[in-house]
């Protein structure tokens, strides 16, 4: 969990320095070149923006896939559980945009301070939900959001080297719980942020707090990981996407907007 953070951070602090733009400047320009103002000229006000009636977007205003990198990341520091899931999101008026998230859920991990070993083999998850941009008419294609999900999973599971000891016997057993079918459904609360990084190119996180509805309790035993929602009674989850954007049309013009010159 600390490798996950850790890596969360570094790459938010990637994604905050992707919005930076820098101005380029002539170094060839000359100083006596540049004019100023002269103090008895009145630059007139800057016109204000008229107000937007309806949306700005189309529609069906675009398409973007996202992949989530953070587990493959995070595998590599070690973790030996996570899932891996690509989204499709539609755009709607660049207000509302369903969501359709799928992945594959995986763990071969021994708990810390647990005498057992878990094992679930790859095993398939969907989420369904909408997020929402609060900034729908802006030119700005960088936003915040927040958002709802839905998710289900099946899967089967066995749980390894579960140790028994016996203080009276003072002897230790290993048992082996295998083949154990179960199913799980759960809901997300989530915000997050997308940046544009380069023309159809974009990146975000995520942060989701997730609460589990319900799951299959088995005699012998009961999960400890569920594919697409992590390991059972932890609520906090983050998601960091790599996505790419299929727009649809052109946004609408603004119209009524007229410039004043400046008055010498």
């Amino acid at each position: 969990m600390r490798s996950k953070l850790f890596i969360l951070f570094l790459l938010t602090v990637l994604s905050s320095m992707a919005q930076r733009r820098i101005t380029p400047v002539d170094p060839t320009a000359r100083r006596d070149t540049v004019t100023t103002q002269q103090p008895d000229s009145v630059a007139a006000p800057q016109p204000e923006e008229p107000e937007i009636k309806g949306y700005l977007y189309p529609l069906f205003n675009g398409l973007t896939l996202n992949v989530n990198i953070i587990d493959g990341v995070t595998k590599l520091f070690g973790q030996s559980y996570g899932n891996y899931e690509i989204a499709a999101e539609l755009d709607l008026h660049n207000r509302f945009f369903p969501v359709w998230e799928i992945g594959v859920g995986y763990a071969d991990n021994t708990p810390e301070e647990l005498n057992f070993t878990y094992r679930t083999k790859p095993s398939l998850y969907n989420r369904v939900g909408m997020n929402y941009n609060f900034g729908y008419n802006k030119e700005a294609m960088s936003f915040f959001y927040i958002g709802l999900r839905y998710g289900f999973s099946v899967f089967t599971y066995d749980i390894d080297n579960v140790t028994m000891e016996s203080s009276y016997w003072e002897e230790t057993e290993q048992l082996r719980i295998a083949g154990q079918k179960s199913w799980a459904h759960w809901g997300e609360l989530l915000g997050g942020l997308r940046v544009q990084v380069y023309k159809n190119f974009y990146m975000g996180w995520t942060v989701r707090y997730r609460m589990m509805f319900g799951y299959k309790k088995n005699e012998r035993s009961q999960p400890w990981f569920i594919p697409g929602f992590g390991p059972e009674g932890s609520p906090f989850g983050f998601t960091y996407t790599v996505g790419y954007r299929f727009s649809f049309d052109k946004k609408k013009e603004k119209k009524g907007v007229e410039t004043t010159p400046a008055v010498e």
